[in-house]
């Protein structure tokens, strides 16, 4: 899951940033030894520092999974999803071009701040309802502690932020339908007992 929305990004930063430019997913440590980039092929740079369960909403039991027609086809555990919490660094010939990339995803949140069906990738493509993505919030905090665990100085990043769904990889078929009903009796039944006639209930005597 992780790995495809990697790619559902990618695919998202591809359209919406200027061409030639490169999206990756490395630690930042990793880009402090390349050379300045040239002009117009920077790099954007989402580097995944946590991962946070959606508690919001979670299914108590398990789901039913039903046809057209509104059969039972099978059942499947609850869909967990995920806050994935990405630090979005941006790399370029000079600061200046580094901000443009930078501002250019946040007019690109602006514009659409989810990702849609048409850039989800791999397992997820198969959802019909789009994936919220948000900036400048994440539920795990990011300190300056973060940037000396990467071993980079600090420098201008984004937080974004990307609910997504595990989805179930085991499908349950339900039940076979019942067939046939077998009943059996094991024992003597007794006879119900006999109501004994009260003194005071006569017989009806009728007349001609």
């Amino acid at each position: 899951m992780l790995a495809d929305v990697d790619s559902s990004l990618r695919a998202w930063l591809t359209d919406e940033l200027a061409p030639g430019t490169e999206i990756g997913f490395d630690p930042p440590g990793l880009l402090t030894g390349i050379p300045r980039r040239p002009r117009r092929a920077g790099i954007v740079n989402l580097f995944l520092h946590a991962v946070t369960e959606n508690l919001d909403g979670l299914p108590a039991g398990r789901v039913r999974v039903r046809d057209t027609e509104g059969r039972v086809t099978g059942s499947h555990v609850a869909h967990r999803s995920y806050h994935l919490s990405y630090l979005v660094t941006a790399w370029a010939a000079d600061t200046t071009e580094e901000h443009e990339l930078l501002g250019a995803l946040i007019g690109a949140h602006t514009e659409r701040d989810a990702l849609h069906p048409d850039h989800l990738r791999g397992c997820l493509s198969v959802l019909d309802t789009a994936l919220p993505v948000r900036l400048g919030w994440t539920p795990a905090a990011r300190t300056a502690e973060l940037w000396s665990a990467v071993g980079v100085p600090m420098r201008t990043a984004l937080d974004l932020t990307i609910t997504a769904p595990a989805l179930p990889a085991r499908f349950e078929p339900p039940a076979p339908p019942v067939e046939a009903v077998h009943l059996e009796v094991h024992g003597a039944v007794a006879p119900p007992p006999e109501v004994p006639r009260r003194r005071w209930e006569r017989t009806a005597i009728n007349e001609s």
